[in-house]
């Protein structure tokens, strides 16, 4: 085996030029250390368009406003995790609910606190901008959470200017139960939720909830739009960088169809 000194003598020097950064959006990912849903979903909707980087901020599960409210406390650490050196081009922040009780501004300011002028979204903001892009005003809410998350989930949408028909709750109270909620068990809640209403769009809350997939038979089903939590996180984070989100089977959304 030769010496140090020898190997650097024989050690070749090389030259190399360095390519551009990858040709597609680049979202920068927070999402919950027990989101089990997230990631599975915007595996199916990235495609070529976008690329996703990703860390997690710790959360205790506990769907209580004041646990949700804890989550701030970790979001600039994990922003400051993801990809060091590579720029984004939109910062995203996977939870709903936690998105309510922190408040969407401030969550924008954590997520971007280090990552220079560059928008940010989460599912609540972006739920609320697909529903304008789809001139819906009477929403039907799908709520996993417990009734103190749906009250200001209900009072944020009112002061929207949203009309709210109605508000069907499962009040699970640990958020790592969410993803295990059953296809059968949807549909049901929506037979009962939708008969005789007026609803203009249902919402689906929750990036833990596994519902991505049944999107275009519950729209075919009931006749109406329907918008999950990470179908319009990915919908708005591909359009507040200029870009249109095209991922058919997914939804009236994701299909770049209006109302």
């Amino acid at each position: 085996m030769m010496s140090f000194e020898a190997f650097t003598s024989f050690e070749q020097p090389l030259e190399h030029k360095q390519a551009p950064r990858i040709n597609r959006v680049h979202i920068g990912l927070v999402q919950l250390s027990t989101d089990h849903s997230l990631e599975m979903d915007w595996a199916k909707l990235l495609g070529t368009q976008a690329g996703v980087f990703s860390s997690r901020v710790y959360y205790s599960s506990e769907m209580t406003p004041e646990a949700l409210d804890k989550i701030a406390n970790g979001i600039v650490e994990a922003s400051d995790l993801i990809a060091t050196g590579l720029p984004m081009d939109v910062m995203a922040f996977g939870c709903t609910s936690a998105s309510i009780i922190i408040g969407e501004q401030k969550v924008a300011g954590l997520l971007t606190q280090n990552r220079g002028d560059i928008p940010a979204t989460n599912p609540w903001t972006a739920a609320k901008a697909s529903f304008k892009h789809l001139n819906a005003k009477k929403i039907a809410v799908f709520s996993p959470y417990p009734t103190s998350v749906n009250y200001p989930l209900y009072q944020q949408l009112t002061d929207a200017d949203f009309d709210v028909v109605t508000l069907g709750s499962l009040g699970i109270e640990r958020d790592t139960d969410i993803t295990l909620v059953a296809k059968e068990s949807m549909f049901e809640a929506l037979e009962q939720m939708l008969k005789d209403s007026d609803a203009e769009l249902v919402f689906m809350s929750c990036t833990n909830l596994r519902v991505l997939d049944y999107i275009e038979e519950i729209e075919a089903k009931f006749g109406i739009p329907v918008v999950c939590s990470n179908s319009a996180m990915f919908w708005h984070a591909m359009h507040l960088t200029g870009n249109v989100a095209m991922c058919p089977g997914y939804g009236k959304l994701l299909n770049n169809q209006t109302a």
